[in-house]
């Protein structure tokens, strides 16, 4: 728990600098850093230029001068060497002089990146001199001195480390990705082969994680996972970015996997520049004690930005849920990104295999569904009972009781159904899924489940299967089974506008007339067969220009919905904008939709993985650059999970129906794959059966309250106050930073150079 919370200091601390040096956004002097990106980078990109132990010049110039004032030296490299968690290679200090004229004066100084070291009043620069507290980056000094006005000027200081670890670190295991914990010492022979030149070994396969990934910050480090003929007795990790260098080995007996010490992963992906180009790339020998084989590599991006909101998820045979009687052990979980385990989103629930939520993308509103035994002819569990819950203080909203022998008003109310924005309303599904509300698709009220008039719906469109609001609210998404002009029998999405009327509000629904129209068909799968081309589970990317979905290549055996994903249903992740251009999402996917050219690992059990994933929901905040998708996956997770993908399991052994979450990037372009390949969420339940993960936002802070970014606070801005914490604040002067509140681009600190308006918050765009 302390490093997550140590790691929660270095992001406010980030913010804190943000705030204080980017122009026009809450720093004193409004002219302040006008020499620098909008993100706080350098203008030229911030290249550290070189390797470890390189002699190059690192970040670029910048503003060094200011008129006649000026300081030095410029554009200065330092390097910490560490071994063993300790110093080995002590950095330099470096003294700063303010020139007027060439001749010296007496200038302030300041830092933008306070975690890379400290700036004295003497102009003295130290680098953190610790393990705990060392790190990669350009770090920009700058001097100000006062005459006729206040003149500054700033120059880049490049930290590289590089980081040597032999056997096991005092860094604790468990963080819901498997595997064994960092092995023993190894012995100085066997460190001089796996660093010598290895013996190739195809048979040596890397299983996971995948090349090409994208990964945000503020995760628990993957575990390296590979397969070889050779029973490997010591592994070597090699890790490298610009600037940053890290070099691992451990022993063991029969090594097929290994984590990444967490720390180093912190480092790794706090140091990283987000430069696209800034690759971060690892290499893997293993050594059988007389050989060593190689290697296996991977270049990874590291998205600067970390993942915002809760995952609720539906977890079967989870731990954290007790099983009814004649049913199995289920419930709503929910888990944040850098947490190291899940909790059951609502206490109460247990007992009721309470399941098949949905999620206002607010995060106000939860939808669920719960069995209850003995209410249907046959004394088994059902789902006709709905309720729904208030996520901002986790208490019950309303009770909509079914029965599922003759209740159709209420029976599986809300399930799988397209909550408005606000949660204050939804729109029904009809129908064809595996669960299904029987009767025609309405509008319905979240505090009492009555009906709501809706034009454009009401007697037009009979069955909107798996229906899914835009953000924005403007327009809604949905499989158009039957009823209405271009009806597809399940093979086609359509779309339709939405305006919600003035008025409304108090505990019914905030619009007070409800209004669709255009109806338009968005895609139809070419592929129309009794046994496939089916879509579903729609689900919009936060700028409401387009969704990924759920496309049927096989549905399940026997006579089960088509877009349930049992009993052998294989489908792939697509996507389509709303000008109707598709798009297969081969990187998310794994391979080519038909199945050629794919980079999943296989196994007997494991043949074509690309074909089981299902079920995508997108995090509504973007961040450092790409939407987040979240999407359910039966592929083998490296050895940890590689048995049978349709397994159910019994809570004993892992089982590979898990939660998975790639990239899209923001600046896509049509007919170009805008997807990366997947990394499995953390913190998941390994013997659990995961589905259905819903990405979002946390309950708002008021004012006053800490805060590290503005998507935090309710009224969307977060500031430094006057003892210099980051605290919820009113709208200030200025431009608006990253995940700010925002009505349009130009409100955004960085307008035109890369930062946009998505969703009413800022968000990067360039990646």
């Amino acid at each position: 728990m302390t490093r997550r919370l140590s790691l929660a200091l270095l992001l406010a601390l980030l913010a804190i600098m943000a705030v204080a040096w980017v122009p026009g956004c809450g720093s004193n002097d409004g002219n302040e850093f006008e020499d620098r990106n909008p993100d706080g980078s350098l203008p030229d990109g911030g290249d550290p230029g070189g390797g470890f132990g390189d002699s190059g010049g690192g970040g670029g110039g910048g503003n060094g001068t200011d008129g006649d004032f000026s300081i030095t030296p410029r554009d200065q490299t330092i390097d910490v060497a560490i071994d063993q968690e300790k110093v080995t290679v002590a950095p330099a200090t470096l003294k700063f002089q303010g020139k007027w004229r060439d001749q010296d004066v007496v200038a302030s100084w300041s830092l933008d990146r306070g975690e890379l070291g400290v700036v004295d009043n003497n102009g003295v620069f130290t680098p953190a001199n610790t393990f705990a507290r060392a790190m990669s980056g350009v770090v920009r000094v700058t001097g100000r001195y006062q005459r006729d006005r206040l003149y500054q000027a700033s120059t880049a200081v490049t930290v590289r480390l590089h980081i040597t670890q032999n056997g096991k670190p005092a860094d604790p295991n468990g963080h819901g990705v498997g595997g064994v914990p960092i092995g023993g010492t190894v012995d100085n022979a066997t460190k001089a082969r796996l660093k010598g030149t290895p013996t190739n070994a195809p048979d040596l396969i890397g299983l996971y994680p995948y090349d090409g990934t994208v990964w945000p910050r503020g995760l628990f480090a993957p575990l390296l996972q590979w397969q070889s003929a050779h029973p490997a007795k010591a592994v070597y990790i090699h890790l490298k970015e610009n600037g940053f260098e890290y070099e691992g080995f451990s022993s063991g007996t029969n090594l097929v996997n290994q984590p990444i010490w967490q720390a180093i992963w912190d480092k790794a992906t706090y140091g990283n520049s987000g430069d696209p180009k800034d690759l971060l790339t690892l290499e893997i020998r293993i050594d059988d004690g007389a050989k060593t084989y190689g290697t296996i590599t991977r270049s990874w991006t590291i998205a600067p930005g970390a993942l915002k909101g809760t995952v609720y998820y539906n977890s079967y045979n989870t731990k954290l849920a007790d099983a009814p009687t004649n049913g199995n052990s289920a419930g709503v979980i929910a888990i944040r990104p850098g947490q190291n385990q899940p909790v059951l989103a609502f206490p109460e629930n247990k007992n009721k295999c309470f399941v098949c939520h949905t999620v206002s993308d607010d995060g106000s509103t939860l939808f669920a569904q719960y069995g209850v035994e003995g209410n249907d002819s046959t004394g088994r569990l059902n789902y006709a009972n709905g309720r729904s819950y208030d996520l901002r203080n986790g208490q019950r909203i309303a009770d909509y009781p079914g029965d599922q022998a003759s209740n159709v008003a209420n029976n599986r109310k809300f399930l799988w159904s397209g909550v408005y924005k606000d949660g204050s309303f939804a729109l029904q599904s009809s129908r064809h899924t595996q669960e299904f509300y029987d009767g025609d698709t309405h509008v319905f009220r979240r505090d009492n489940g009555q009906p709501v008039a809706a034009s454009g719906i009401d007697g037009v469109i009979t069955e909107a299967v798996t229906p899914a609001f835009s953000p924005d609210g403007k327009k809604v998404a949905f499989n158009q089974w039957t009823g209405g002009p271009g009806a597809g029998n399940g093979y086609s999405l359509s779309m339709m506008d939405f305006a919600c009327g003035a008025g409304g509000g108090g505990t019914g629904p905030s619009c007070g007339s409800l209004a669709f129209s255009g109806l338009t068909t968005l895609y139809t799968s070419p592929v129309r067969e009794d046994r496939k081309g089916f879509l579903g589970w729609p689900a919009w990317l936060p700028d409401s220009t387009g969704l990924v979905f759920h496309n049927v290549i096989k549905r399940p055996d026997g006579s089960d919905s088509p877009l349930a994903t049992w009993k052998n249903a294989e489908a792939q992740i697509s996507f389509v904008g709303t000008n109707k251009v598709f798009n297969a999402l081969r990187n998310l996917n794994g391979a080519n939709p038909n199945g050629s050219e794919r980079y999943l690992p296989t196994n007997d059990l494991h043949k074509n993985d690309e074909r089981l994933n299902y079920e995508p929901t997108v995090n509504p905040i973007p961040s450092g650059g790409y939407y987040w998708v979240v999407f359910t996956s039966r592929r083998m997770y490296g050895n940890v999970a590689p048995g049978n993908p349709y397994e159910v399991g019994n809570g004993s052994a892992p089982v590979p129906k898990k939660l998975w979450v790639a990239a899209i990037d923001i600046n896509r372009t049509d007919g170009k794959d805008p997807s990366h390949p997947a990394f499995y969420l953390p913190a998941q339940e390994l013997n659990a059966g995961n589905l259905r993960g819903y990405w979002v936002v946390d309950p708002c802070k008021k004012n006053g309250n800490s805060c590290a970014t503005g998507d935090e606070c309710c009224n969307g801005f977060c500031r430094q106050n006057d003892q210099g914490a980051l605290v919820c604040t009113d709208k200030p002067q200025g431009c608006a930073q990253e995940y700010e509140n925002c009505e349009k681009d130009s409100d955004c600190c960085g307008a035109g150079a890369g930062y946009v308006c998505i969703n009413n918050r800022c968000a990067r765009k360039v990646n």
